[in-house]
């Protein structure tokens, strides 16, 4: 009887390890980056197919070839990672199989030796002597239960064991079959070296084209850069008035309720305006809560553009041509396709329409304390105090001088402005 508990434990026990098996999400996450890439790669080369068209050689080129470098250079480490997760995930399933082959092995030589052991005591393991010898009718009931559980168990046991060896085992074909493909994947690598050799070729013949024309590229930048500069000063206004109207309300409402509404002058420089006290809000509850809103949506807000790369990005840096000449990006620039729209990335009210010599069409959308700016439009479709949803066009991109589709995008936290990468859902 105990000798027959103890196996009984045993078999239990090595059922529930069979139970658990490891998680691919890592793998699953990386093929899902890889084909994001190689999407980007394709559309990355129609923009520049399309750029080329228009005009012979340009900084956008050298741009837009850098981008696809960087693109590219990201879908080979991809590949790379993604065959040391599938070699892994393959010598661990060949692991579980051989751990689960000896625990069957192992448990089939003990149970032949219960057999031959109780063969031997003269003790037969007779389902019906067992029985018989109960001392009582209840006895008899409690054998007969345990000789069922028991023969369940086994019978269980050893079904569940097959079941999961050929499931191991059919994880395992999916594994190698998947090797073989990343195996595949992995020559077009080569491939793909290929490809960036040649790309880094183009983008050198590019730069050589320019070369000695760095007075003009200069020239060209100064009057760009004078453009942001005056798109700049008029968004700065614009917000300027709409917060000092924001302070306004909030604190008519805030008299209202019996606060004091009225200013401070203490500690007031000559020339500076007077600060609201801070006892009172400088926004009224509606437009706290709107801005609340758009904050919790910060790195999950869709792009300016339904499929695009950033060309130009946030802050002061390098050009990407003349190592002398510092650039001052107040936003992003998002390159895309020819004729692509621009549409809103969050619900407001569309506070003002402004057209910028060198910059295009510019549609200021307020967002409570927030601003979003959508700059180089060739023509809007919305209208100045229209209210605005998400995902909503707002107008059709225009060319530049240099053939290429791009939006100048921007969001400001009241006068202050935001690197909109952070803010923006990955790509």
């Amino acid at each position: 009887m105990k000798r027959l508990n103890k196996h009984f434990a045993i078999l239990m026990a090595c059922v529930m390890v069979f139970n658990q098996l490891p998680s691919q999400t890592s793998r699953k996450e990386l093929e899902k980056q890889r084909k994001k890439t190689e999407e980007q790669i394709a559309l990355t080369k129609k923009i520049l197919k399309e750029t080329k068209n228009k005009k012979q050689k340009s900084l956008k080129e050298i741009v837009t070839i850098s981008r696809l470098i960087e693109t590219r250079e990201e879908l080979i480490n991809t590949i790379n990672t993604e065959i040391v997760y599938v070699n892994h995930d393959v010598e661990l399933k060949k692991t579980e199989i051989d751990s689960l082959n000896s625990q069957l092995d192992k448990e089939k030589k003990n149970y032949a030796s219960a057999i031959v052991q109780s063969y031997k005591s003269k003790k037969v393991y007779n389902n019906a002597l067992y029985l018989f010898a109960a001392k009582s009718f209840n006895q008899l009931f409690q054998r007969i239960r345990f000789s069922k559980y028991l023969a369940d168990a086994q019978e269980k046991f050893l079904v569940k064991v097959e079941e999961k060896k050929n499931l191991l085992e059919n994880k395992l074909k999916e594994l190698l079959g998947l090797k073989e493909s990343k195996e595949k994947l992995a020559k077009n690598k080569q491939k793909e070296v290929k490809e960036l050799e040649t790309d880094k070729k183009e983008k050198n013949k590019v730069v050589l084209a320019l070369t000695g024309k760095e007075a003009e590229l200069k020239a060209s930048l100064e009057k760009q850069k004078k453009a942001k500069e005056n798109l700049n000063a008029q968004i700065n206004n614009i917000i300027a008035k709409e917060m000092a109207a924001a302070r306004k309300k909030a604190a008519e409402e805030a008299a209202k309720k019996g606060k004091t509404a009225q200013p401070t002058e203490k500690n007031k420089k000559p020339g500076e305006a007077a600060k609201p006290d801070s006892k009172i809000p400088t926004v009224t509850p509606e437009v706290k809560q709107l801005s609340d809103n758009f904050a919790a949506n910060r790195g999950k807000l869709p792009w300016p553009v339904e499929k695009g790369f950033i060309s130009e990005r946030f802050g002061t840096h390098t050009h990407a041509k003349l190592d002398q000449v510092m650039i001052q990006n107040n936003g992003v620039d998002i390159q895309t396709n020819s004729g692509s729209t621009a549409r809103c990335i969050h619900k407001g009210t569309v506070t003002a329409i402004i057209s910028i010599p060198g910059m295009g069409k510019a549609v200021l959308v307020n967002h409570g304390e927030y601003y979003t700016v959508y700059s180089k439009l060739r023509d809007v479709v919305v209208s100045q105090g229209q209210q605005v949803v998400l995902k909503q066009v707002i107008g059709t991109i225009a060319e530049d001088e240099d053939g290429a589709t791009e939006i100048h995008f921007e969001i400001w936290y009241n006068q202050d402005k935001q690197n909109p990468e952070i803010w923006l859902a990955k790509k």
